[in-house]
């Protein structure tokens, strides 16, 4: 990044969001832009919208750009290389393949550093909140975790912070029961004893559990409905 010119860099990134061109994906915080010049390989996230929505997606990304600064230099996280104008927030570009879909050359070796990794980000005060999604666990080379997106992250603050330390608690234990699904695949049956030690599965995550099981039985429901109706 050191020789990057960021001048050059913003002047990029007004004339993608201008032209439209250069979009990699869409996401919560807006459009993802792939940087890929003179050898650099950088995402770019940039937000979008207007008024309350557009200030909203960018004090996600001034977020998780204070998640990325905790986290420098923590390997299996993407280097991140500033937030530009305060809007556009630059980050490495990770090589990977979606855990949930990627050849993995040691199952086991790799969720144990996973594992570790997850491990170091606590450590550093950040709870990531959403390695349950597809895309934000990616194997890079059939066997290095990575994580990725901490859109949604907790930063611990220092001192008396009653909410905040609730929810960076809360977000810790979503991410050790994020690991054991990913690891067994949703299976927990088949959760070693050892393993079981890390699941405990939250308040939260029972009542959202809950709607997600009784939306799905009124949608099958509705289907249903439509294909008997629809044949008469």
């Amino acid at each position: 990044m050191n020789s990057l010119n960021k001048s050059d860099l913003l002047r990029w990134i007004k004339k993608s969001l201008t032209t439209q061109s250069n979009i990699l994906a869409h996401g919560n915080q807006g459009h993802v832009y792939l940087y890929e010049v003179n050898g650099h390989h950088l995402i770019v996230k940039t937000p979008t919208g207007r008024g309350l929505g557009k200030y909203i997606r960018r004090v996600m990304l001034r977020n998780e750009y204070r998640a990325y600064s905790r986290l420098s230099g923590v390997d299996g996280v993407p280097s991140c290389y500033g937030l530009l104008d305060g809007r556009y927030l630059v980050l490495e570009r990770i090589d990977g393949i979606p855990a949930r879909k990627a050849p993995i050359e040691d199952r086991a070796m790799f969720f144990e550093s996973l594992l570790r990794l997850i491990k170091e980000l606590h450590k550093a005060g950040v709870a990531h909140g959403d390695l349950k999604k597809k895309d934000n666990v990616f194997v890079v080379d059939e066997r290095a975790p990575y994580v990725l997106d901490f859109g949604v992250a907790i930063v611990r603050k220092p001192g008396f912070g009653p909410l905040n330390h609730y929810l960076y608690n809360l977000e810790r234990q979503f991410d050790l029961n994020a690991w054991v699904k990913l690891k067994y695949k949703g299976k927990f049956e088949k959760v070693s004893d050892e393993d079981r030690a890390y699941y405990h599965r939250t308040a939260v995550e029972k009542v959202s559990g809950w709607i997600k099981r009784s939306y799905l039985k009124l949608k099958k429901r509705a289907e249903v409905e439509r294909h008997v109706y629809g044949s008469l």
